[in-house]
């Protein structure tokens, strides 16, 4: 038996005696779909697209390793170093989002750098004191294998920068990085655990430490390979993007810079690291020890305990968890019904499409009205929200309908309205106006009231017999109207017409359009689009289509019931976060129930239950939204093949306590209010 272990093994189980921890020895490692995914893009060829021959790459202070032949002789040279020194190590990696996804089992380390001393020389003809840097891409792809031995080997002292990354892109090529000499992350947070914030620019990156405690600041990326996003006229714009790791690598254009970038990184950390120990030293740790003695004899090992963690992950049941999240979202979509239904009692259909998550729209329906406390301005009591239509719910869509309809309905019974219906020519532009006046030889001089009223008279003008009539019976016929009577044939007819479709206007003037107007323009214009085709038949169908369409945005009109703000934003508008949700709901729901704030608002009874209800609701999809997004969704998408969790544990705390990230395991909810037993997903592998 092992001293100390009350337990013993489970018949049929998977614990090693020797190896207490050998069941787990392959966690963390990428899936085969993973490798053959990467395969295509980590070994391009001549005649690939994005290859480039770089056999040639020269970079001052650089010893550069591409075969397996440069790779021999620095090994023979790393493998026989002095074991009291420190080489500081480096990779930079491909095919990796970090703002998703951790490293344990994502991207490919494209090259590894090193750096051991102005004292060390790699061999390659390069002089003691150059950095070393690694390719591991294309006709290079595979020689950081090359270095296995020497990366494995727990005599030689490595130190990294942010080494839980690191050892586990490493992992990922199948190294298992040992003789872990230190993390300058690590120790610059030993040395002082209030370095400015990085949004100040300070922190604890490599960027801030080589600049504060070197004065020789490593230039970050953006800086040197940033391309600026071109705008619509081609000019450069203020945003700027950086190729991906692959391409700074591959193109010549930025290799050599790429190769000075990656082998700083290397720099930078051996000279951290040879500084913060001087600066650990300065510091009395206990009798005549100082603080390095208590980083190299403790934080060290922690930080490759912390790695190995890591890596090891912990198992969660997917199935479970997805099962959950159905159960989560169906409440969600009860909670968010019963908020809503009770919102509509107050301001109809907009309630419907009230959004919750909106602070604002959230702000306005609940306190719009109160005063800011600190601007002195009353926030707008009715705020109107112009909302994508796919954003609104189809319960509003149809409420949104049903109340036009009404609308519609309302306005054909009042017979009184002033306002008149609009024809196809009101739907027509001006430039749409002109050229059906000119087609039909009509006056394009005028107003767009006045094309269109011309294009009435001309549409629904009852037609003439002008050409069937002889010569001296036009001229009688411009006698009668006081017209000239002297010119030849076509004069005398367009003198007649213009007269008819000038007393046509004035009777127009006088006449308001009604349906039946409408409805016999519309039908004109159909029967001569029908007729004649051309430019009238193609705006018509223009015309048409536009009416048809549904309009892309919504307005959604938040009116505001007036409650009295408790607590208020740092700027002053009345707040709205969890806490004061919970104030004006209270637990109306429990076995002794206890009303907020707003049971007494409505006057109590049903109608302050019923506040408190669905004010509740409102809170309930908060609680849920949360669980949702930290942990019902994100433990299924990060969990791997083993159905295990990797999450990054960090010494960032200025307590000194750990914080876990990607994801976050720390604020699981409390036993009494874990309503989805999410502490039940996490689970002990089979046999332990």
């Amino acid at each position: 038996s092992i001293k100390g272990l009350k337990s013993k093994p489970v018949e049929g189980g998977n614990w090693d005696q020797v190896n207490p921890v050998r069941w787990s020895e392959n966690f963390g490692s990428r899936s085969e779909e993973y490798k053959q995914r990467l395969k295509p893009l980590i070994s391009l060829k001549s005649g690939d697209e994005g290859y480039f021959d770089v056999t040639n790459t020269v970079v001052p202070n650089v010893s550069i390793v591409q075969t397996k032949e440069q790779a021999k002789i620095v090994m023979e040279r790393l493998m026989n170093a002095d074991p009291s020194i420190f080489h500081a190590c480096d990779t930079e990696v491909m095919d990796i989002d970090l703002k998703s996804v951790g490293p344990i089992g994502n991207g490919y380390v494209t090259c590894a750098s090193v750096y051991s001393g102005p004292d060390f020389d790699y061999g390659l003809g390069d002089g003691p004191g150059t950095a070393l840097w690694i390719d591991n891409l294309d006709a290079s792809c595979g020689i950081l294998q090359e270095f296995k031995e020497w990366f494995e080997d727990d005599r030689f002292l490595k130190v990294w920068h942010n080494y839980g990354f690191d050892r586990h892109e490493m992992w990922n090529e199948g190294i298992d990085c040992l003789g872990f000499g230190g993390d300058t992350m690590h120790m610059a947070r030993l040395q002082d655990t209030s370095r400015a914030k990085m949004a100040q620019g300070g922190g604890y990156g490599l960027e801030a430490l080589t600049a504060d405690i070197l004065g020789k600041r490593k230039r970050p990326m953006k800086e040197i390979f940033g391309v600026a996003r071109l705008r619509k006229d081609g000019s450069e714009g203020s945003l700027v993007d950086i190729p991906p790791v692959e391409v700074m690598q591959r193109d010549l254009q930025f290799r050599e810079k790429w190769i000075m970038y990656s082998a700083y990184d290397a720099e930078g950390t051996w000279l951290l690291r040879e500084k913060l120990q001087k600066m650990l030293e300065a510091m009395p740790w206990q009798g005549k020890e100082h603080m390095f003695d208590y980083y190299h004899a403790y934080m060290r090992e922690f930080g490759q305990v912390l790695t190995d963690m890591e890596r090891r992950g912990i198992r969660v049941d997917v199935e479970y968890l997805a099962g959950v999240e159905v159960q989560a979202r169906k409440d969600r979509k009860h909670h968010l019904a019963e908020f809503r239904k009770w919102a509509s009692k107050f301001i109809g259909a907009d309630g419907l499409a009230l959004n919750p998550a909106s602070s604002v729209q959230l702000c306005t329906f609940l306190f719009g009205g109160a005063q800011n406390i600190k601007t002195k301005e009353a926030l707008e009591s009715v705020r109107v929200f112009k909302v994508p239509r796919e954003e609104i719910n189809e319960e509003a869509l149809g409420a949104y309908e049903e109340r036009e309809r009404e609308k519609q309905g309302m306005m054909s019974i009042n017979e009184d309205s002033a306002e008149p219906q609009k024809d196809d020519l009101d739907h027509m532009t001006g430039v749409q106006l002109k050229a059906l006046c000119k087609a039909r030889g009509l006056k394009v001089a005028g107003t767009k009231a006045e094309l269109q009223d011309r294009l009435r008279q001309h549409f629904c003008a009852p037609e003439d017999d002008l050409d069937t009539m002889s010569d001296q019976d036009l001229r009688d016929a411009c006698a009668a109207r006081g017209l000239k009577d002297n010119g030849k044939r076509p004069a005398l007819m367009e003198r007649i017409r213009m007269d008819i479709w000038y007393a046509n206007e004035l009777i127009a003037a006088q006449s308001p359009q009604d349906s039946d107007g409408y409805k016999s323009i519309s039908e004109a214009l159909e029967a001569a689009a029908n007729k004649d085709g051309g430019d009238l038949k193609e705006i018509l169908s223009e015309i048409k289509e536009k009416s048809q369409a549904k309009p892309k945005y919504i307005d959604v009109t938040i009116t505001s019931i007036g409650l009295k703000p408790e607590k208020y934003t740092v700027g002053g508008a009345p707040s709205v976060t969890a806490d004061v949700l919970r104030a004006l709901a209270g637990d109306p729901f429990g076995d002794d129930p206890k009303y907020g704030t707003a049971y007494d608002y409505f006057g109590g009874g049903e109608a302050g239950h019923d506040a408190c209800a669905a004010i509740f609701s409102l809170c309930a999809i908060g609680s849920i939204d949360t669980m949702i997004a930290n942990f019902l969704t994100s433990l299924q998408k990060l969990a791997d093949g083993e159905s295990r969790v990797h999450c990054s544990l960090n010494l960032n705390t200025e307590t000194g306590r750990l914080s876990s990230r990607r994801p976050n395991l720390q604020n699981q909810p409390a036993l009494e209010k874990d309503k989805y037993k999410i502490r039940q997903s996490f689970l002990a592998s089979p046999g332990n």
